[in-house]
């Protein structure tokens, strides 16, 4: 079995998230608590990875702290494309096996969509195999050109690089990649700029391989939802919307009550026992334990805290705490590194 490396793309800049802080980059921007590229990382993690490399740039002391404990941290000092980004990751020069590429702005991707793009990458022996997606309104994407006929995939076309009638094509390059590393390191240096950017793109591979006889490839995502990229803040309250809604589906699974679904934030790490009962209104963020049979809310904050069996905790602010067994905590209390035995 091939070695699998991944490199997550995470060194752009954002201007569109409209920041006053010029150190703020884009996938350090939090959904419910959590930085946008740590979602990314954590879908890639269970795939079996000899090594996770993130690729940093724009922001990228805050971006760095954010994935240091998870990922070797790669600086693009210019930020001149995603193939470019690629050839900063030298370490990889050398390796054996498979790289897949992934952007940080996709905290929607989930791991078993990763699962199946490498299954078909390994079953059908591709040298690439890039995911691509059918959107209504492909604008900011590239495009994927297809023979007539025989459905086989020729080239990637950036949005501004098509013809009008390359424009008109609704099936897009989703920004995930599996390249045989061999293949990558030998065709890196062949990337050019002269697009309308400037810029040397990851996608000039699929035509480069296709020239030179290599098996090219996609998957076709069934859910766009997977590869949504985070562009701007109204994008971000809609990923966090399909996160939030997720996370409490599965607590709700798992015997948790939660009595307003559209009002409950709860972060992903969050761990809760059966028969607690989340009120209106309560948010929950961080590292938190809570137990089993608490009635949490309405109006409540948790923060970083472990919450025992039993208990009530109404209108209140826990925050780095521990609460024991059947204790009740408020209404209007307001509880910071404390512990309640």
């Amino acid at each position: 079995m091939k070695e699998k490396y991944v490199v997550v793309l995470g060194a752009g800049r954002g201007s569109r998230m409209e920041s006053r802080d010029p150190n703020h980059s884009k996938v350090t921007f939090p959904i419910l608590g959590k930085p946008l590229i740590n979602y990314v990382i954590d879908a890639v993690k269970p795939l079996g990875l000899k090594e996770i490399y993130t690729v940093v740039g724009y922001g990228g002391k805050a971006t760095e702290e954010c994935v240091k404990h998870h990922s070797k941290v790669v600086w693009q000092k210019e930020i001149l494309g995603t193939g470019h980004a690629l050839k900063q990751v030298t370490e990889l020069k050398d390796k054996e096996g498979d790289v897949i590429v992934v952007g940080g702005e996709m905290p929607l991707l989930t791991t078993d969509t990763l699962y199946k793009v490498y299954h078909k990458h390994e079953k059908n022996g591709n040298a690439l195999t890039i995911c691509t997606s059918v959107m209504e309104s492909p604008q900011g994407y590239g495009r994927v050109i297809r023979e007539k006929g025989s459905y086989r995939l020729l080239d990637i076309v950036e949005d501004k690089d098509c013809t009008p009638e390359q424009a008109e094509i609704e099936e897009v390059n989703a920004g995930i990649y599996i390249i045989d590393n061999a293949l990558l390191q030998k065709y890196l240096p062949k990337l050019s700029n002269k697009n309308a950017k400037g810029e040397y793109y990851l996608s000039e591979l699929v035509k480069l391989f296709n020239n030179d006889g290599y098996k090219c490839d996609t998957y076709v995502l069934e859910d766009a939802r997977d590869i949504f990229c985070v562009s701007d803040r109204f994008q971000l309250s809609y990923a966090a919307k399909v996160l939030r809604k997720r996370i409490n589906r599965k607590l709700l699974l798992q015997g948790v009550s939660i009595e307003d679904p559209d009002t409950a934030y709860i972060s992903p790490e969050v761990i809760i026992g059966k028969d607690t009962v989340i009120l209106p209104n309560t948010t929950i963020y961080g590292k938190c334990e809570i137990g089993e049979a608490n009635f949490i809310g309405p109006n409540t904050m948790i923060i970083n805290s472990v919450i025992g069996n039993d208990n009530h905790i109404i209108s209140s602010f826990v925050r780095n705490s521990v609460v024991s067994n059947n204790k009740t905590i408020g209404p209007y209390v307001e509880m910071e590194d404390e512990e309640l035995c």
